[in-house]
């Protein structure tokens, strides 16, 4: 593929094509080159690690190399069970020598292709909040915004090129497109966020409807979690939802609620009965709704964030307007 530079005019041949191990080094290299020794997954930094993750675990990389050999940029499709069915676009880097010539898009539409091949029920993002060619670059692939996962990287431990703004920590956009999956099913929510579930699977293209009014049932759930220690942040999943709810949030966010630094973010199952009532009942803890995670082989989530003692300012994050509602609903609850 033939890419030109929008400043200067010249022009870059590019080739897309499945990492190899020989491409290890060279993409070790663009990562550090982009966030120094401070990049999220660290295994990436070893050949060992690089090797034990891509070849023979969770991500599928792919780079883009010009004729000379040498790598332009590097992306990847991931796999978790933490999100069942799903794949997510992810570890794109475009070397320095690379940048300027929309290589950002190409390359990642490749990596969309080859992501189909597998079928999954969606596919998602999660790209840096301060980073808007990434979301362009989504919207660009077909992707639907759907909104934010708040305060995810602490700052002093990651370092980016880009302004960050006056946050503490460094948010995430989200972003979806419908894979297998094109029914979302019954989905229980509060009145105040109908609308934003409509923009959001109206646009993915998926039909869904609101469940009735159901009680929980009794107990509290299933909930998984995981913890990033190093940038301080409690990630929840409740996956199937009980009476027992608010007791059992309340108990997995008290042993890191004082911390300095520490958020939570919690994804909530709307398709199970009485998501609703749950929603509510985190907003009454302090959690506030600030996107969707659509498309889960499992169930249809909700995206809700805590702050506890560190605080988190939505407009201090460059988005792009279709993010626009999603904000205001968060400074709505946060007003």
């Amino acid at each position: 593929m033939k890419l030109t530079n929008h400043i200067t005019g010249e022009t870059l041949e590019m080739t897309f094509r499945p990492l190899c191990p020989a491409d290890i080094p060279e993409a070790i290299n663009c990562i550090r080159e982009a966030y120094g020794d401070t990049y999220v997954k660290p295994y990436l930094y070893t050949e060992e690690g690089f090797l034990a993750h891509s070849f023979h675990g969770n991500l599928s990389f792919s780079v883009a190399q010009a004729p000379d050999g040498a790598l332009g940029g590097i992306i990847a499709h991931e796999t978790s069970p933490l999100f069942p069915g799903q794949a997510e676009i992810a570890c794109q880097v475009i070397h320095r020598s690379a940048s300027g010539y929309g290589l950002a898009l190409p390359l990642a539409l490749y990596q969309l292709r080859q992501a189909e091949k597998e079928m999954f029920s969606s596919y998602f993002a999660r790209a840096l909040g301060c980073h808007v060619i990434s979301q362009k670059t989504l919207a660009g692939m077909g992707f639907t915004h759907c909104g934010f996962l708040p305060s995810v990287f602490d700052k002093t431990q990651f370092h980016t090129l880009y302004q960050t703004g006056r946050n503490l920590k460094i948010s995430q956009t989200v972003a979806a497109r419908r894979g297998t999956k094109s029914d979302a099913g019954p989905l229980s929510l509060p009145d105040r966020l109908v609308p934003l579930a409509r923009l959001v699977y109206d646009g993915m293209g998926m039909s869904w409807r609101l469940r009735g009014t159901v009680l929980l049932p009794p107990g509290e759930g299933r909930w998984e979690q995981t913890e990033d220690l190093r940038h301080k942040v409690l990630t929840l999943w409740a996956r199937q939802l009980g009476d027992g709810f608010a007791q059992a949030l309340s108990a997995r966010i008290a042993p890191v609620r004082d911390r300095p630094l520490q958020t939570v973010n919690l994804f909530l199952n709307l398709s199970s009965p009485g998501a609703a009532q749950a929603v509510q009942m985190a907003q009454a803890q302090g959690f506030l709704a600030t996107g969707f995670l659509p498309g889960g082989q499992d169930g249809e989530y909700l995206i809700l964030h805590h702050p506890l003692n560190t605080p988190f300012d939505v407009d201090q994050i460059p988005y792009l307007s279709d993010y626009k509602p999603f904000a205001a609903e968060i400074r709505r609850q946060c007003s």
